[in-house]
C-alpha cells in the first residue's frame, strides 16, 4: 500500500503527463482544417463547396470586369483560382495512412471563396465610395472666347471627361477687362444653355457666381454650353470658370 502511494506521489511531483494525453495541442490552423474536414465528410458538402467557389470566383470576376477591370487580368485570375480548386478535388477522395480523409483539400475549398470575399468586398466598398464623390472638372472646361466681352456676346464652353456622371454643376466668374474702367460686374447677368447631348436646350439664368446645374444623362462624356452675356452698355468684361463638378 505504501509503495502505491509513493509511486503516485512521485508521478505527481515529477509532473508526468497522465495517461491519455496526446501531446501538444494542434495549432489554430490545423484545428480549423480538422473542423472543416469533419464537416465536409459527405460528398454533397464537397459539391456545395465547389459550387460556392464557382459562384464566388466567377461572380467576382464578372463584377470586376463590369467596373472596368482589364479583361485579360480578370480572366487569368479567375482561371487560376478555378484550376487550383479543381486540382484539389481529386485529393479529397483519397485516404491517409490512418484511413482518414486528407486534411487540407476541403479546407482550401472553403478558404478560396472566403479569401475572394475578404479582398473583394472592401475593394468594392472603397470603389463605391470614391465613385460617389463629385469629380472636379474645372480645369477641363474650355472657353471659346476672345476678350473683351460686351453685352450680347456669346461664349462657347466645352468639356470632355473620361469619368461621365449624370449631373454638371458649373459656376462662372466675370471680371472687368480693364481694372481702371468703371465697375460693370454687379450689373452683369448670364444665360447658360446646354447645346448637346441628352440634356440639350436646358436654359439657366443668373448672376456671376451662381451655380448652374444641368442634367446630362448617363454615359455622356462631352458637354457643350453657350453662355450669353447681359452686361451694361459700354462695359467690357472677361469670363472664366470658377468651378465645375460632375456628380450623381
Amino acid at each position: 500500500m505504501s509503495n502505491e502511494v509513493t509511486s503516485t506521489s512521485s508521478s505527481t511531483s515529477t509532473g508526468a503527463d497522465p495517461p491519455g494525453d496526446d501531446g501538444p495541442r494542434p495549432s489554430w490552423l490545423r484545428r480549423a482544417a480538422l473542423r472543416v474536414r469533419d464537416a465536409a465528410a459527405g460528398a454533397w458538402v464537397i459539391t456545395l463547396l465547389l459550387l460556392a467557389d464557382l459562384v464566388t470566383v466567377l461572380g467576382a470576376g464578372a463584377i470586376w470586369l463590369t467596373l472596368g477591370g482589364d479583361a485579360a487580368v480578370v480572366g487569368v485570375t479567375a482561371a487560376a483560382l478555378l484550376a487550383f480548386a479543381a486540382a484539389v478535388l481529386p485529393l479529397i477522395g483519397r485516404r491517409g495512412p490512418d484511413g482518414q480523409p486528407p486534411l487540407w483539400p476541403p479546407f482550401v475549398l472553403v478558404v478560396i471563396p472566403l479569401a475572394v470575399l475578404a479582398v473583394g468586398l472592401p475593394a468594392w466598398g472603397t470603389w463605391a465610395f470614391l465613385d460617389s464623390r463629385p469629380v472636379d472638372v474645372t480645369s477641363r472646361v474650355k472657353l471659346d472666347v476672345a476678350p473683351p466681352l460686351v453685352n450680347g456676346d456669346t461664349v462657347h464652353a466645352s468639356l470632355h471627361t473620361d469619368d461621365p456622371k449624370p449631373r454638371l454643376t458649373i459656376t462662372f466668374e466675370v471680371a472687368p477687362h480693364d481694372p481702371a474702367a468703371p465697375v460693370c460686374v454687379p450689373g452683369t447677368g448670364l444665360t447658360v444653355t446646354s447645346t448637346a447631348g441628352a440634356g440639350k436646350d436646358q436654359v439657366r439664368t443668373g448672376d456671376p457666381g451662381t451655380e448652374f446645374a444641368f442634367a446630362l444623362g448617363r454615359g455622356v462624356t462631352d458637354v457643350e454650353l453657350s453662355v450669353l452675356l447681359d452686361a451694361e452698355q459700354g462695359c467690357e468684361v472677361d469670363l472664366s470658370v470658377a468651378s465645375a463638378h460632375l456628380d450623381d
